[in-house]
């Protein structure tokens, strides 16, 4: 068909052709040239138009194909979007994302150092994806080293680094800085980590889920020995030994009781206690804080004590020393008090002797005095008898 429709086709143009250059003596060159175009321009439509007839058929004869496969597509899309039986399908898993990162929060993974920690507490950081990272200044995230931690032994597995403040963002990462003062041996910890690091805009939460269904070697892999026995408990028989707060009540239809009505429990289990991170590691940092306050003032005592100390030497051996310089004063004392003592002995013994010899000397004054009384007393008899006349007068 296609080859009679150019054939055709090729006998017009050629009939045409003749009929213009025959008419060429008559006509003037421009209706020549316009019949020309007018004629090339038919032929090109009707080249055309069959070749758009031509895809047209085609496409017609594929439509009834297509739009089978379209309601097939339509239907797997169908499918997707909203799922089938227990098979979940798009909206319903946007849902469960949608409630799993409003609960965890957002989340940046393959996060690496871009330099070394400053003396402010800060270090750059770089974030691969995703683009953009949609991470601005002052937001508070927590970072942590990726990859299993070291229940064992902490220092050798990967740790969480602490809480930071984004205090410059870019393209391509981001400023951290540490919302708390970072001592040597966390100053350290952060300098030394070469990463990958994972960033969370919330502290990850601690739930009944997150361990259920692992087997207990494995929980005792992961999990520190003081705490592990927690995580294999619950959900168990509770005991006698349990906190009160700790332990969960069911009636006889396996309904959960309250608190106030424990006494109707006909079964009760051990009910793991979750922890709150963002508090606990906040209580740590306080108490950290306050022990490093308490290990500065210590030191800064014990240097007290130490300078006290030295001085208190310092003066005990001055002390020492004034007490020897006082033993020999004391020791000189002595023998001045011995020679003072004999040179009083002898003094007393002087004195003795003297007191003696007066007391005797007053004792031959007093007898003389007697014997010149009664001397005088004779030598006026004498007198008054020799001399009567003269004692008339009355002589002394």
């Amino acid at each position: 068909m296609a080859l009679i429709l150019q054939i055709v086709l090729a006998i017009v143009l050629l009939l045409g052709l003749v009929s213009v250059f025959l008419s060429a003596k008559n006509w003037h060159w421009s209706q020549f040239v316009l019949i020309l175009f007018i004629m090339l321009t038919a032929v090109g439509f009707l080249i055309l138009a069959a070749e758009t007839m031509r895809i047209h058929r085609g496409l017609r004869a594929k439509l009834p194909g297509m739009e089978s496969q379209l309601a097939s597509l339509e239907q797997q899309n169908e499918v997707l979007l909203r799922g089938i039986e227990e098979d979940k399908g798009i909206i319903q898993l946007e849902h469960r994302l949608q409630m799993l990162t409003r609960d965890r929060g957002r989340a940046w993974r393959q996060v690496a150092p871009a330099g070394a920690l400053n003396e402010k507490g800060q270090i750059e950081v770089s974030i691969a994806n995703p683009k953009p990272h949609g991470l601005d200044a002052e937001t508070i995230v927590y970072l942590f080293e990726s990859g299993n931690a070291n229940p064992a032994n902490p220092a050798d597995g990967r740790q969480f680094l602490g809480e930071f403040k984004v205090v410059e963002s870019s393209e391509t990462g981001v400023v951290l800085e540490s919302t708390q003062l970072l001592d040597q041996r966390t100053g350290e910890r952060l300098a030394r980590s070469e990463g990958p690091w994972s960033l969370y805009e919330s502290m990850p939460s601690d739930k009944y889920d997150t361990f259920a269904g692992i087997e207990e070697a494995e929980l005792r892999k992961r999990l520190p020995a003081a705490v592990v026995e927690q995580y294999l408990r619950h959900g168990q028989e509770a005991t006698p030994d349990d906190d009160p707060s700790d332990v969960i009540g069911f009636d006889e239809n396996d309904v959960r009781l309250g608190p106030n009505e424990m006494d109707k429990a006909v079964k009760k289990v051990y009910n793991r206690p979750l922890r709150d991170y963002t508090f606990l590691f906040a209580e740590l940092g306080r108490q950290k804080a306050v022990l490093l306050a308490k290990r500065d003032a210590l030191i800064e005592d014990n240097a007290k004590w130490a300078a006290t100390l030295a001085s208190a030497e310092k003066l005990s051996e001055f002390r020492e020393q004034e007490i020897k310089l006082l033993e020999e004063d004391l020791a000189g004392m002595k023998k001045d008090r011995k020679a003072i003592d004999e040179h009083l002995k002898a003094v007393s013994q002087s004195l003795k002797n003297a007191r003696e010899l007066i007391d005797s000397l007053l004792a031959e004054n007093s007898s003389l005095a007697d014997r010149l009384a009664a001397r005088v007393q004779e030598l006026r008899q004498i007198i008054d008898s020799t001399v009567p006349a003269t004692a008339a007068i009355g002589i002394p």
